[in-house]
Protein backbone atom coordinates (compact mmCIF):
# COMPACT_ATOMS: atom_id res chain seq x y z
CA UNK A 1 0.00 0.00 0.00
CA UNK A 2 1.41 3.07 -1.01
CA UNK A 3 1.04 5.84 1.26
CA UNK A 4 2.04 9.48 2.68
CA UNK A 5 2.01 9.51 6.81
CA UNK A 6 1.42 12.98 7.86
CA UNK A 7 2.72 13.75 11.79
CA UNK A 8 -0.60 12.93 13.77
CA UNK A 9 0.20 14.12 16.82
CA UNK A 10 -2.57 16.03 18.94
CA UNK A 11 -5.12 14.53 16.61
CA UNK A 12 -8.64 15.75 18.04
CA UNK A 13 -11.41 12.94 18.66
CA UNK A 14 -13.80 15.94 19.06
CA UNK A 15 -13.65 16.54 15.44
CA UNK A 16 -14.30 13.54 13.87
CA UNK A 17 -18.10 13.14 12.06
CA UNK A 18 -17.84 9.59 11.17
CA UNK A 19 -16.32 6.63 13.08
CA UNK A 20 -15.74 3.47 11.26
CA UNK A 21 -15.68 0.03 12.54
CA UNK A 22 -13.86 -2.49 10.20
CA UNK A 23 -14.15 -5.97 9.88
CA UNK A 24 -12.15 -8.59 10.98
CA UNK A 25 -14.20 -11.16 13.52
CA UNK A 26 -13.19 -11.28 16.55
CA UNK A 27 -9.96 -8.78 16.34
CA UNK A 28 -13.00 -6.42 16.56
CA UNK A 29 -12.83 -6.29 20.22
CA UNK A 30 -10.11 -4.33 19.84
CA UNK A 31 -12.23 -1.65 18.38
CA UNK A 32 -14.28 -2.10 21.25
CA UNK A 33 -11.71 -1.98 24.25
CA UNK A 34 -9.66 1.17 22.28
CA UNK A 35 -13.52 2.92 21.88
CA UNK A 36 -14.07 2.56 25.56
CA UNK A 37 -11.41 3.94 27.25
CA UNK A 38 -11.93 6.77 24.98
CA UNK A 39 -15.56 6.98 25.71
CA UNK A 40 -14.65 6.55 29.50
CA UNK A 41 -11.76 9.62 29.03
CA UNK A 42 -14.59 12.04 28.02
CA UNK A 43 -14.89 11.43 24.19
CA UNK A 44 -18.41 11.37 22.90
CA UNK A 45 -19.59 8.90 19.57
CA UNK A 46 -20.10 11.20 16.49
CA UNK A 47 -23.16 11.62 14.30
CA UNK A 48 -22.25 8.76 12.02
CA UNK A 49 -20.97 5.59 12.62
CA UNK A 50 -20.15 3.16 9.71
CA UNK A 51 -19.47 -0.65 10.02
CA UNK A 52 -19.56 -3.48 8.68
CA UNK A 53 -19.15 -7.65 10.05
CA UNK A 54 -18.64 -8.01 14.14
CA UNK A 55 -17.10 -4.28 13.60
CA UNK A 56 -20.97 -2.57 12.76
CA UNK A 57 -22.49 -5.21 16.03
CA UNK A 58 -19.39 -3.79 17.97
CA UNK A 59 -20.71 -0.68 17.08
CA UNK A 60 -24.25 -1.42 17.46
CA UNK A 61 -23.82 -2.48 21.32
CA UNK A 62 -22.18 1.30 21.99
CA UNK A 63 -25.49 2.33 20.72
CA UNK A 64 -27.73 -0.19 22.52
CA UNK A 65 -27.65 -2.04 26.08
CA UNK A 66 -23.55 -1.13 25.99
CA UNK A 67 -20.46 -2.79 25.22
CA UNK A 68 -20.13 -4.59 28.55
CA UNK A 69 -23.19 -6.30 28.31
CA UNK A 70 -22.04 -7.26 24.54
CA UNK A 71 -18.64 -8.17 25.98
CA UNK A 72 -19.84 -10.42 28.76
CA UNK A 73 -22.30 -12.02 26.30
CA UNK A 74 -19.80 -13.21 24.05
CA UNK A 75 -17.66 -14.77 26.95
CA UNK A 76 -20.49 -16.56 28.21
CA UNK A 77 -21.56 -18.10 24.55
CA UNK A 78 -18.02 -18.87 23.82
CA UNK A 79 -17.52 -20.41 27.39
CA UNK A 80 -20.78 -23.11 26.82
CA UNK A 81 -19.60 -23.87 22.97
CA UNK A 82 -17.31 -26.59 23.29
CA UNK A 83 -16.49 -26.63 19.29
CA UNK A 84 -16.54 -24.76 15.98
CA UNK A 85 -18.42 -26.84 14.07
CA UNK A 86 -20.38 -29.95 13.70
CA UNK A 87 -17.72 -33.01 12.39
CA UNK A 88 -21.13 -35.65 11.83
CA UNK A 89 -22.47 -33.99 8.83
CA UNK A 90 -19.12 -34.23 6.73
CA UNK A 91 -20.16 -37.85 5.08
CA UNK A 92 -22.88 -35.64 3.25
CA UNK A 93 -21.17 -32.21 3.10
CA UNK A 94 -23.21 -30.56 5.17
CA UNK A 95 -21.00 -29.13 8.16
CA UNK A 96 -22.59 -27.24 10.95
CA UNK A 97 -20.89 -24.13 12.26
CA UNK A 98 -21.26 -22.99 15.77
CA UNK A 99 -21.32 -19.14 14.58
CA UNK A 100 -24.55 -20.13 13.16
CA UNK A 101 -26.47 -20.35 16.99
CA UNK A 102 -23.64 -18.24 18.63
CA UNK A 103 -23.81 -15.32 16.47
CA UNK A 104 -27.31 -14.10 16.72
CA UNK A 105 -27.70 -15.36 20.36
CA UNK A 106 -24.89 -12.71 20.74
CA UNK A 107 -26.79 -9.93 18.69
CA UNK A 108 -29.92 -10.80 20.83
CA UNK A 109 -28.09 -10.27 23.89
CA UNK A 110 -27.22 -6.70 23.24
CA UNK A 111 -30.09 -5.82 20.69
CA UNK A 112 -33.45 -7.08 21.66
CA UNK A 113 -36.83 -6.06 22.32
CA UNK A 114 -35.51 -4.40 25.70
CA UNK A 115 -32.68 -2.23 23.87
CA UNK A 116 -34.56 -1.67 20.42
CA UNK A 117 -36.04 1.91 20.98
CA UNK A 118 -32.59 3.35 22.55
CA UNK A 119 -30.82 2.41 19.24
CA UNK A 120 -33.53 3.83 16.97
CA UNK A 121 -33.16 7.31 19.15
CA UNK A 122 -29.33 6.91 19.76
CA UNK A 123 -27.91 10.58 18.10
CA UNK A 124 -25.43 8.89 16.51
CA UNK A 125 -26.82 6.79 13.61
CA UNK A 126 -25.32 3.59 12.50
CA UNK A 127 -24.67 2.77 8.51
CA UNK A 128 -23.82 -0.98 7.70
CA UNK A 129 -22.20 -2.13 4.72
CA UNK A 130 -22.97 -5.45 3.11
CA UNK A 131 -22.20 -7.11 -0.17
CA UNK A 132 -24.83 -7.97 -2.89
CA UNK A 133 -23.42 -11.12 -4.49
CA UNK A 134 -22.37 -10.17 -8.00
CA UNK A 135 -25.21 -11.14 -10.67
CA UNK A 136 -23.38 -13.60 -12.68
CA UNK A 137 -22.09 -14.98 -10.40
CA UNK A 138 -24.37 -16.11 -7.82
CA UNK A 139 -24.05 -16.58 -3.89
CA UNK A 140 -21.46 -19.64 -4.07
CA UNK A 141 -19.49 -18.22 -6.21
CA UNK A 142 -19.62 -14.46 -5.44
CA UNK A 143 -18.10 -15.96 -2.18
CA UNK A 144 -15.46 -17.71 -3.69
CA UNK A 145 -14.41 -14.64 -5.75
CA UNK A 146 -14.49 -12.38 -2.80
CA UNK A 147 -12.33 -14.78 -0.79
CA UNK A 148 -9.80 -14.84 -3.94
CA UNK A 149 -10.18 -10.93 -3.67
CA UNK A 150 -9.61 -10.89 -0.40
CA UNK A 151 -6.58 -13.26 -0.38
CA UNK A 152 -4.94 -11.05 -3.02
CA UNK A 153 -5.50 -7.84 -1.31
CA UNK A 154 -3.86 -9.51 1.88
CA UNK A 155 -0.79 -10.76 0.77
CA UNK A 156 -0.07 -9.51 -2.84
CA UNK A 157 -1.51 -5.70 -2.85
CA UNK A 158 -1.90 -4.89 0.87
CA UNK A 159 -4.34 -2.64 0.67
CA UNK A 160 -7.21 -0.85 2.84
CA UNK A 161 -9.60 -0.73 0.41
CA UNK A 162 -9.48 -2.95 -2.42
CA UNK A 163 -10.67 -2.70 -6.00
CA UNK A 164 -10.77 -6.02 -7.08
CA UNK A 165 -13.96 -7.26 -5.51
CA UNK A 166 -15.92 -4.50 -7.11
CA UNK A 167 -14.05 -5.69 -10.78
CA UNK A 168 -15.52 -8.72 -9.84
CA UNK A 169 -19.29 -7.81 -9.58
CA UNK A 170 -19.65 -7.59 -5.65
CA UNK A 171 -21.44 -4.69 -5.28
CA UNK A 172 -21.47 -2.66 -1.82
CA UNK A 173 -24.53 -2.11 -0.22
CA UNK A 174 -25.26 0.84 2.83
CA UNK A 175 -28.53 0.29 5.14
CA UNK A 176 -29.03 2.70 7.94
CA UNK A 177 -30.10 0.77 11.61
CA UNK A 178 -31.87 3.67 13.32
CA UNK A 179 -33.79 3.02 10.50
CA UNK A 180 -35.26 0.12 11.04
CA UNK A 181 -38.68 -0.74 12.16
CA UNK A 182 -38.59 -3.71 13.71
CA UNK A 183 -35.86 -5.77 16.27
CA UNK A 184 -35.48 -8.62 14.04
CA UNK A 185 -35.20 -6.13 10.79
CA UNK A 186 -32.17 -4.59 12.53
CA UNK A 187 -30.83 -8.05 13.89
CA UNK A 188 -31.21 -9.51 10.34
CA UNK A 189 -29.01 -6.54 8.73
CA UNK A 190 -26.48 -7.25 11.36
CA UNK A 191 -26.30 -10.86 10.81
CA UNK A 192 -26.25 -10.32 7.79
CA UNK A 193 -23.19 -8.01 7.39
CA UNK A 194 -21.37 -11.19 8.89
CA UNK A 195 -22.24 -13.70 6.60
CA UNK A 196 -19.81 -15.28 5.58
CA UNK A 197 -21.27 -18.92 3.80
CA UNK A 198 -21.04 -21.53 4.54
CA UNK A 199 -19.60 -20.61 8.25
CA UNK A 200 -23.08 -18.57 8.37
CA UNK A 201 -25.69 -18.34 5.78
CA UNK A 202 -26.62 -15.61 3.12
CA UNK A 203 -29.38 -13.57 4.58
CA UNK A 204 -32.18 -11.96 2.60
CA UNK A 205 -32.38 -8.16 3.17
CA UNK A 206 -34.64 -6.04 1.26
CA UNK A 207 -35.58 -8.95 -0.77
CA UNK A 208 -32.13 -9.79 -2.23
CA UNK A 209 -29.12 -11.77 -0.47
CA UNK A 210 -26.63 -10.37 1.53
CA UNK A 211 -23.68 -11.38 2.54
CA UNK A 212 -20.75 -9.97 4.62
CA UNK A 213 -19.83 -6.83 3.93
CA UNK A 214 -16.26 -7.19 4.21
CA UNK A 215 -16.05 -9.21 0.73
CA UNK A 216 -16.15 -6.02 -0.68
CA UNK A 217 -14.58 -3.71 1.38
CA UNK A 218 -13.31 -4.67 5.16
CA UNK A 219 -13.28 -0.73 6.12
CA UNK A 220 -16.43 0.46 4.03
CA UNK A 221 -17.14 3.81 3.65
CA UNK A 222 -20.05 5.55 1.72
CA UNK A 223 -19.02 8.18 -0.84
CA UNK A 224 -17.76 11.51 0.90
CA UNK A 225 -16.63 14.65 0.71
CA UNK A 226 -13.03 16.18 1.05
CA UNK A 227 -14.76 17.86 4.40
CA UNK A 228 -16.51 14.51 5.17
CA UNK A 229 -13.05 12.70 5.00
CA UNK A 230 -11.45 15.24 6.84
CA UNK A 231 -13.08 14.20 9.29
CA UNK A 232 -13.54 10.32 9.56
CA UNK A 233 -11.54 8.34 11.89
CA UNK A 234 -11.25 4.50 10.17
CA UNK A 235 -10.98 1.55 13.38
CA UNK A 236 -8.84 -0.91 11.67
CA UNK A 237 -8.65 -4.56 12.91
CA UNK A 238 -5.59 -5.17 10.83
CA UNK A 239 -2.13 -4.93 11.52
CA UNK A 240 -0.07 -2.73 9.08
CA UNK A 241 3.59 -3.14 10.59
CA UNK A 242 5.67 -0.20 8.12
CA UNK A 243 2.76 2.18 9.08
CA UNK A 244 2.34 4.11 12.98
CA UNK A 245 -0.39 3.42 14.97
CA UNK A 246 -2.12 6.68 13.14
CA UNK A 247 -1.65 8.19 9.92
CA UNK A 248 -3.35 9.84 7.17
CA UNK A 249 -4.25 8.31 3.95
CA UNK A 250 -6.87 9.42 1.34
CA UNK A 251 -7.67 12.52 3.02
CA UNK A 252 -8.58 9.93 5.93
CA UNK A 253 -7.14 9.15 9.59
CA UNK A 254 -6.57 5.65 10.35
CA UNK A 255 -5.82 4.22 13.48
CA UNK A 256 -4.50 0.80 13.53
CA UNK A 257 -3.46 -1.93 15.90
CA UNK A 258 -0.19 -1.85 17.93
CA UNK A 259 0.27 -5.11 16.69
CA UNK A 260 -1.34 -8.42 15.84
CA UNK A 261 -4.63 -8.51 17.70
CA UNK A 262 -4.01 -11.90 20.10
CA UNK A 263 -7.20 -13.50 18.94
CA UNK A 264 -8.78 -15.73 16.28
CA UNK A 265 -10.82 -14.46 14.01
CA UNK A 266 -13.57 -16.90 13.68
CA UNK A 267 -12.84 -18.97 17.33
CA UNK A 268 -16.00 -19.22 19.17
CA UNK A 269 -14.78 -22.03 21.83
CA UNK A 270 -14.01 -21.18 25.55
CA UNK A 271 -10.55 -20.79 23.70
CA UNK A 272 -10.93 -17.50 21.89
CA UNK A 273 -8.76 -15.15 24.06
CA UNK A 274 -11.63 -12.24 22.90
CA UNK A 275 -10.61 -10.91 26.49
CA UNK A 276 -6.87 -10.40 25.52
CA UNK A 277 -8.31 -8.83 22.27
CA UNK A 278 -10.75 -6.23 24.15
CA UNK A 279 -7.38 -5.36 26.24
CA UNK A 280 -5.02 -4.33 23.28
CA UNK A 281 -7.37 -2.07 22.36
CA UNK A 282 -7.71 -0.12 26.02
CA UNK A 283 -3.89 -0.78 26.31
CA UNK A 284 -3.79 0.92 22.94
CA UNK A 285 -5.85 4.32 23.59
CA UNK A 286 -4.03 4.53 26.85
CA UNK A 287 -0.95 4.82 24.85
CA UNK A 288 -1.99 7.51 22.38
CA UNK A 289 -3.25 9.07 24.73
CA UNK A 290 -0.41 9.67 26.45
CA UNK A 291 1.96 9.86 23.71
CA UNK A 292 -0.48 13.02 22.80
CA UNK A 293 -0.82 11.05 19.76
CA UNK A 294 -4.78 12.45 20.06
CA UNK A 295 -6.50 14.27 22.59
Amino acid sequence: MRTRVGDMRDFDVGGIQTLVFAGGGNRCWWQAGALAHLLEQGARLPRQLVGTSAGAAVAASFLADGVDTALQACLRLFAANPKVFDWRGLPKLKLRFAHQQVYPAWVDAFLNAGTFTTLRQASSRLTVALTRPARYLGVRGSVVAGTFAYLVDKYLWNSIHPQLPAWLGLRQDFMVLNDCNQVEAAQTVLIAAASAPPIMSAQPVGGRHAIDGGYTDNAPIPPQSEAERAATLVLLTRHYPKLPPLFRWQGRTYWQPSGRIPVSTWDCTPRATVQAAYDLGRHDAMRVLRAGLIR
